[in-house]
Order: C-alpha cells, then sequence, then structure tokens
C-alpha cells in the first residue's frame, strides 16, 4: 500500500499505518489556525478494504470522501464511519483511487473545457512561481462582467458554478458586455494544494486595499487592474463556505454595501436555479447582509467583492458562496454546480436587459 499526496491539488501527511488502518491529516502549510481540506492517493490496495482516519472530527462530510479514479470525475463515496474518517474497499485490480474532502476542480479540467468549447485561454500574469494565470474572454463588448473563483485555493465549489457561467454565456452574452473569467486566483495554491485560507501574512482575498496600497500576489494585481479599468459592470467571485452546517450547507450570496440590489438579484437567481433541471437550489433567505454573521460592515474591509464595490462602473458585486457537501436532499455534485452556473448567467441576462 503507498499513500501520498504528490500530484497537483494534493494536500495530506501520513501519521501511521496499523494493517489496515491509516491515520491520515491535512497539511495547514502557511494556514493561520485550523482549516480541514485534503486529498490523497491511494496504490497498490486492491482486494483489501482499509480504514482512513483523521485526528479530528472536522475532516469528513456528510457523504464520506470524494472518490476519484481520474481526478476529473468525482463521486461521494456515500457513507462515512464518522466525521473523523472512512472506510475503503478497494476492488482487485483497483489499483490506483483519490480520496477527497471535496470534490476537486484542477487547472487540466479547465483547459480541457476550454478545448471543448473552443475556448483560447489568455495569460492573465505570471504567479509568483513564474506560471502562466489563464483567464478566458468571451464576447466583444465593452461593458465587462467579470467572473472569478478560488481566491481561497481549496474552495473548489466555484470553479464548477464559474464553468456553467461561462457555458450559459456562450449561448447568449447581453448585448454590448463581453464577459472575462478569471477560474484560479490563487494558481499557485491550487496547484500546490494549499489551504488558501487565512493564508500568512494574508490569503487572496484580503489582497484588496481600499484607497490605496500595493496587493502582494500578481493575482489579485492583475484583477484590481481589471477593476481599475472603469468597464467591469458586475463581479461574481464564487467561493465554498465553511467545512459544513447551518448556512455552510447551502448556496448563498454576500454581498458590501446597500441590500437592496443583492435582494432583488437573489430573486432572479432562485428563479433561474429551480428552472434549470438538476441545478443546486438557492433561496434568497440564506444570503448574508452587510453587517450580518461573518459579513464585515467594515467600509475598508479589503475583499475583492468590497474592492470591486467600490468602482464608479459597478452595478453589482457579490460572492457566490456554494456549499462544499450540501443536504441530503441539495447534494452538492459536479453537474448540479455547474447547472447552478447556467442559472446564474441567465439570472444576470434577465437583470442586464431591466437595468439597462
Amino acid at each position: 500500500m503507498w499513500v501520498d499526496a504528490d500530484f497537483p491539488g494534493g494536500n495530506g501527511v501520513v501519521l501511521s499505518v496499523d494493517g489496515d488502518t491509516v491515520a491520515v491529516e491535512r497539511e495547514l502549510r502557511d494556514t493561520q489556525g485550523d482549516w480541514f481540506y485534503w486529498a490523497f492517493r491511494v496504490r497498490g490496495c486492491g482486494g483489501r478494504t482499509v480504514r482512513f482516519r483523521f485526528p479530528s472530527e472536522q475532516r469528513v462530510g456528510y457523504f464520506g470522501p470524494a472518490v476519484s479514479h481520474d481526478r476529473k470525475h468525482w463521486e461521494w463515496l456515500g457513507v462515512r464511519d464518522s466525521c473523523d474518517g472512512f472506510t475503503y474497499g478497494f476492488v482487485p485490480g483497483e489499483d490506483e483511487v483519490y480520496f477527497a474532502h471535496n470534490m476537486i476542480y484542477s487547472a487540466g479540467m479547465f483547459a480541457d473545457f476550454c478545448a471543448e468549447k473552443g475556448l483560447a485561454p489568455e495569460r492573465l500574469c505570471a504567479s509568483r512561481s513564474g506560471r502562466d494565470v489563464p483567464c478566458v474572454r468571451i464576447g466583444g463588448g465593452e461593458r465587462v462582467i467579470l467572473l472569478t473563483a478560488r481566491h481561497h485555493a481549496c474552495e473548489s465549489t466555484g470553479n464548477y458554478v464559474l464553468e456553467g457561467a461561462l457555458d450559459g454565456f456562450l449561448q447568449k452574452i447581453p448585448e454590448g458586455f463581453s464577459v472575462i473569467a478569471v477560474p484560479f486566483a490563487d494558481y499557485d495554491g491550487v496547484m500546490a494544494g494549499d489551504q488558501g485560507k487565512n493564508r500568512a501574512p494574508h490569503d487572496h482575498n484580503r489582497d484588496y486595499p481600499i484607497g490605496g496600497g500595493a496587493s502582494i500576489y500578481p493575482e489579485t494585481a492583475a484583477i484590481r487592474a481589471l477593476l481599475d479599468s472603469g468597464r467591469v459592470e458586475y463581479l461574481f467571485d464564487c467561493h465554498s463556505p465553511w467545512h459544513l452546517g447551518g448556512r455552510n450547507d447551502r448556496v448563498f450570496l454576500v454581498q458590501k454595501g446597500d441590500p437592496k440590489p443583492l435582494r432583488a438579484f437573489g430573486e432572479l437567481l432562485a428563479a433561474a436555479a429551480a428552472a434549470e433541471p438538476g441545478a443546486m437550489s438557492y433561496d434568497p433567505a440564506d444570503d448574508i447582509a452587510p453587517g450580518e454573521d461573518w459579513n464585515s460592515a467594515d467600509p475598508d474591509f479589503p475583499s475583492a467583492t468590497n474592492y470591486g464595490g467600490k468602482q464608479a462602473s459597478m452595478r453589482l458585486s457579490v460572492s457566490l458562496e456554494t456549499a462544499y457537501f450540501g443536504t441530503e436532499e441539495n447534494r452538492f455534485s459536479q453537474e448540479g454546480g455547474r447547472r447552478l452556473g447556467r442559472a446564474l448567467a441567465a439570472a444576470l441576462r434577465v437583470w442586464i436587459g431591466t437595468n439597462l
């Protein structure tokens, strides 16, 4: 048996092996405080039943781990021993299996999507490690809809939503608009399998100083330049919330500033999601208004949507949070996330059509 995290997005360390029981744990790296993301590969276990356990109860979701054989197609195991572990029966010949806290979305998956749809990724910037950070543009209008995801590297549900939104806009873009998508705002973190959340000295979604000052990450500096261009009218920053529980099991929107646009758009999104077969459901009652719960009312809070919301051109700047797992009645799936993204595109087309 061989257990490792040596692949893009991998995160984990083996603490001990005792027969068919493996103790594993996530790596925090430069995250301050606890976080929960992990992803590892197991090889050479065909025909064996192995229990994997974590030293914390905040590691495994309601439906067990996400399981894949190719890191592209993910399914929930469906069961967990408890919130700190799971057991997997490897069938004979099943010699390489990937397990993860959530359904990973890799850079390779985005490249495959672009190839399938005939999109040509562009270079947003070079990351700190020198990687070319991808973005895509569709449409030729001067007015811009900006879609971003992975400001926190582990929050992969947002990529499925972003991909679905792009697919929806490929069917029809509002007249006079173009769509720019930045799928990996922390590209190095996504490739390395970092938590990304609460990264020291601050994470990518705290790298938008209000009122001046430089960003420390190349990706956020490049996104700021887009926002500063005066052309971006709509910003949707896609995230995953905390591990699980309460509102974290659902889809919700978060906005700074005036809550009225949030409520109005939320009604459109709820209707569009209900009309999109297979989409994760959304209820505006779950949204977080400014100053509510963890949504800071600080006017200088240095997040992407707060920075975007202060641009004179901006009409709507919101975060869309999509649960890692969902609920029994509303489970997250790859296709459910994509269809939610298509609903987002449909809702925004209606919004733009009535708010010219």
